[in-house]
């Protein structure tokens, strides 16, 4: 099992001589010494306080391991996603290009490395996801949970599961008792993990959380808060913290991962070079298969190679002109929601819905929301049903046997339920607007399917690390 060490590095509040900036770069040597990678995943507003602050001792610890954007302003109101949630799709995907470029230049310029955008708080949404694809970057902390899988595709970009244990260490390191309860927890939880799953994170802790008795963000930025930076309140210190014991249970720590036999460490580099390649052309005999899970469940579903958009658009393309071999197509799921119609008469023409989605989708590569009045305004969820049984010569299930919405995709129930979870951080305010949040999340779950390194895919797959464009012609 692969598996990964991170931590999120995010006081930029702190007075400049206060031993929590020294922390990152003790615990990055540490790691280093043992030869365990780390990820470090940092403000650009924290990149920039350290570069700033001539803190070039701890820059060059934190370079002996990989780096990803923790969002460029952190918790700064409004967020990213207070922004693109007052935003439509394709406005809040050139809002997050604007506001999280900067950061991805910036540690860069700082660290010589980004490999990925990462997480922090509540502050997630499909157009981040999308964006930070476009801008070569994979998503760190994904909400899917699909079985056996820790790493899927999502909006065209991979997508990386963060912690899921129920222990933690952060307050922990300075108060050993404490500690070493957790540390018992350790290997028990790689040993289920590397048993049932390809991947998983482990999670260091926040510096600033293991000798402060606040987090800074809490402090400054609650449920909207807007002070100066000249306002800006700093955490107060533990009384009586001790860091020499803090670094001496984070390297027992470190000791135990590194002696576990079964886990790979590796980084959210690594995790992206491992898994970053994904089909580029498909057989036949995948979209008939695909076309066969999507009778069985009797809606959307994804498959190991195929997202349901992906099977939509092919089974549709199929109609129009069948081949041994197709390109996979730069397909995304609709950008709002539709009223298309459960239900279809008998009489409905099969290559003229093929010739509408194929259209459509070529027009700028979105599955339409409904098909048109000429098509009884279908949803996409009756159109793939539709194609699926045409292509294998299956009648249509019946009523109670369908499930015509994008949670009957495996995997979209329980993440849409992860996702509403994130209004619950404590930093969001007025401007962040959940509804838009879970609109855009849902809808595009239509580009979910589990992600898999090159070596576990069938060798008739062709592979790439590029989409096509859909200027292919039936």
């Amino acid at each position: 099992m692969y598996a990964l060490f991170y931590f999120d590095t995010e006081d930029f509040i702190s007075p400049p001589d206060h031993p929590v900036h020294r922390l990152p770069g003790q615990l990055a040597d540490i790691m280093h010494k043992h030869g365990l990678p780390g990820c470090f995943h940092i403000h650009g507003e924290k990149a920039r306080f350290m570069e700033r602050l001539g803190q070039g001792d701890v820059i060059e610890s934190i370079k002996e391991h990989d780096v990803s954007l923790h969002y460029d302003r952190g918790s700064i109101h409004p967020t990213t996603a207070e922004e693109v949630s007052e935003l439509g799709w394709f406005r809040g995907v050139e809002r997050v290009i604007f506001r999280e470029l900067p950061g991805f230049q910036a540690l860069e310029r700082i660290f010589g490395k980004c490999s990925g955008i990462t997480q922090h708080g509540g502050t997630f949404a499909a157009q981040i996801v999308y964006a930070a694809g476009k801008m070569g970057k994979p998503f760190f902390y994904s909400p899917f949970r699909l079985p056996g899988r820790n790493v899927a595709w999502y909006c065209n970009n991979l997508l990386i599961s963060g912690y899921q244990a129920k222990y933690y260490f952060d307050p922990f390191y300075r108060d050993t008792p404490r500690f070493e309860e957790s540390l018992a927890q350790v290997n028990p939880y790689l040993d289920e993990c590397a048993r049932t799953h390809d991947f998983t994170a482990m999670f260091g802790c926040h510096p600033v959380n293991t000798m402060m008795e606040e987090f800074p963000d809490a402090i400054n930025f609650r449920e909207g808060a807007i002070p100066k930076p000249s306002e800006w309140v700093a955490p107060t210190m533990v009384k009586g913290v001790s860091i020499p014991l803090i670094l001496e249970n984070f390297e027992r720590l470190v000791k135990t991962l590194v002696s576990h036999l079964k886990v790979e460490w590796t980084t959210v580099a690594g995790i992206h070079d491992l898994y970053g390649s994904q089909p580029v052309k498909v057989r036949d005999a995948d979209l008939l298969a695909g076309a066969e899970a999507v009778v069985k469940n009797g809606g959307p579903t994804h498959t190991e190679v195929l997202t349901a958009a992906e099977l939509l658009f092919l089974l549709a393309r199929r109609v129009l002109g069948k081949a041994d071999i197709y390109e996979m197509p730069q397909i995304m799921g609709p950008t709002e929601e539709g009223s298309g119609s459960s239900t279809a008469s008998a009489n409905l023409n099969i290559e003229l819905i093929a010739e509408e989605i194929v259209e459509r989708a070529r027009e700028n590569g979105y599955l339409p929301p409904a098909l048109s009045e000429n098509h009884e305004n279908i949803s996409p969820e009756l159109a793939l049903v539709l194609l699926s049984c045409h292509a294998i010569g299956q009648r249509v299930p019946s009523d109670d046997r369908l499930n015509l919405s994008v949670e009957a995709i495996p995997g979209v129930t329980e993440a849409i339920a992860n996702v509403r979870r994130y209004s619950e951080w404590v930093c969001h305010g007025p401007r962040y607007h959940q509804y838009a949040i879970l609109k855009h999340f849902r809808l595009q779950c239509w580009t979910l399917k589990p992600a898999f390194a090159e070596r576990e895919y069938d060798s008739g797959i062709e592979l790439g690390r590029y989409v096509n464009p859909m200027f292919d012609h039936a």
